[in-house]
């Protein structure tokens, strides 16, 4: 008898805990998500950051003479 009632508590428990675990899951997963999403935006803001600072370098170190109205390499800005 006492095997018994030590069988349904466990599959009590089991029962109880079943849908915890499937919760821990699914969280863990949408994190995981998530955290590879933001590390994509990270990767696409320090590429944005590199080629904007590749830009400014080359504006130094340009030795050519900015006219106003115009853009560095020469041509007339366009109107929106």
């Amino acid at each position: 008898m006492g095997f018994l009632v030590a069988l349904v508590a466990m599959v009590l428990v089991f029962v109880l805990l079943l849908p915890l675990l499937g919760s821990i899951y699914y969280d863990t997963l949408a994190v995981q998500r998530e955290s590879k999403m933001q590390i994509e935006r990270m990767e696409r803001l320090r590429q944005q950051l590199e080629y904007e600072r590749q830009q400014l370098e080359r504006l130094k170190n340009d030795n050519s003479v900015l006219i106003p109205g115009q853009l560095p390499d020469g041509r007339p800005p366009q109107n929106p």
